[in-house]
């Protein structure tokens, strides 16, 4: 677990012997000792790998989680399968939002896990250095020309691109959010594409929506043919964009 999420995290627990075995014996933390922190009343303290201090207090009564929260645990792939099979034997993996929707990240390895306080916590590993993958489906005829109505973003979900027309072309862009990996998902009612991981937004060209500053790249673009009234999208590789190009269409070849 990084540092920069936190140096020390402090998690409300119900009873603090059931919570102490959960995070020493089924999720591996490094126990270090009782009420360490006595101005926080009766508590016990763990370490992560690379130093964290994570710390249960008892209290008269848990707070629950609220929507989006959780604590993110990160690891080498090497300890997560084996820590992955302890939790799923001891009954504690919970269905989360990101796999259920499938907006999981491409080259990334997860799961969720209730504590017994029922806090929720995310294990991770970044299995690979970070990349926006193609979808890899070959060269797919996504329609018709005269099937897209102009001012229209429609999803292929053979390619797994969204395919956007309007009055300067054709565009089609890669599902893969630029931030870490997630599915993005085109939502109309807001003439954008959301990604439910870590809540960027994008434009229907792809550029990111943000009031204080863009902190990704826009979304990656595929390459187009138009092949007897076909639009054709090429799959295999996925075409990194600067601000700049957001705009530039694949323009509709005349008669």
């Amino acid at each position: 677990m990084a540092k920069r999420h936190f140096y020390k995290m402090v998690v409300g627990v119900s009873d603090l012997d059931r919570s102490e075995r959960f995070y020493r014996d089924d999720l591996g933390l490094k126990p270090v000792g009782r009420d360490l922190w006595p101005e926080d009343g009766p508590n016990t303290s763990f370490q992560t790998a690379d130093g964290a201090y994570v710390v249960l207090v008892a209290v008269p009564e848990v707070e629950k989680d609220g929507a989006g929260v959780h604590r993110n645990f990160m690891m080498p792939e090497e300890d997560f399968h084996r820590v992955y099979e302890r939790l799923d034997k001891g009954g504690w993996l919970r269905i989360t939002h990101r796999t259920a929707m499938g907006v999981r990240g491409a080259d990334e390895i997860t799961c969720g896990v209730y504590d017994p306080d029922r806090h929720q916590i995310q294990l991770t590993v970044w299995a690979k250095e970070f990349a926006v993958p193609p979808s890899g489906a070959g060269r797919v005829v996504a329609g018709r020309i005269v099937d897209f109505s102009l001012d229209s973003v429609s999803y292929n979900k053979e390619g797994k691109f969204y395919l956007v027309r309007n009055s300067d072309g054709f565009l089609a862009l890669n599902v893969i959010c630029t931030h870490r990996q997630c599915n993005v998902v085109y939502e109309p009612t807001h003439y954008h594409y959301y990604c439910y991981c870590h809540q960027r937004r994008f434009s229907r060209t792809g550029l990111q929506i943000a009031l204080q500053g863009r902190d990704v790249p826009p979304l990656h673009r595929y390459e187009i043919e138009f092949v007897d009234g076909n639009v054709v999208v090429d799959t295999d590789r996925s075409i990194p964009r600067s601000e700049e190009e957001v705009d530039q269409m694949f323009p509709v070849p005349t008669a």
